[in-house]
């Protein structure tokens, strides 16, 4: 059996490595390299009279995955972090829009930001907003702007 374990190995490494190509975040990659040892452990298999037994390849497989996770994603993270900006409609989260029909409750009204006219509901079902009133949108739901009316100063 261990003289066809490189097989495996391998497999699981072109997995591994094909599930992160696909993906944006490092999940995968410290199994491939879990993956690339067990593979070069299984190889000594080819050389007379040495021969690692499944076993121990396993083990070596869960250690170095297991060391590659803990030690290298936390160093990833640090150097990969991006600063996300909020784009197309989660960047309406905050801002500010004149209300161009008026919300009732359970009924909703339309508000216009940016001159572009959306659906909205208050943040409260209770409340009416009126027509004309300055409102702040506090959260997005499915095509719908939650909004809280924003009180005069």
């Amino acid at each position: 059996m261990e003289q066809y374990m490189w097989i495996v190995w391998l497999v699981l490494m072109l997995v591994m490595i094909f599930i992160e190509a696909m993906g944006p975040a490092l999940v995968s990659i410290w199994f491939a390299a879990g993956a690339l040892v067990a593979l070069i452990l299984s190889l000594f298999s080819f050389i007379p009279g040495v021969t690692i037994p499944w076993w121990v390849q396993l083990i070596v497989f869960v250690v170095v995955s297991t060391i590659t996770l803990l030690l290298m994603r936390p160093l990833s993270k640090r150097y990969f972090k991006r600063n996300t900006v909020n784009s197309n409609v989660d960047s309406l989260v905050g801002k500010r829009g004149l209300l161009e029909d008026e919300i009732k409750p359970f009924n909703p009204g339309v508000c216009k930001i940016n001159d572009v006219l959306w659906t909205a509901v208050s943040n409260n079902d209770k409340d009416k907003i009126a027509k004309g009133s300055v409102v702040e949108v506090v959260a997005i739901q499915g095509n719908k702007l939650i909004v809280k009316k924003v009180e005069e100063q």
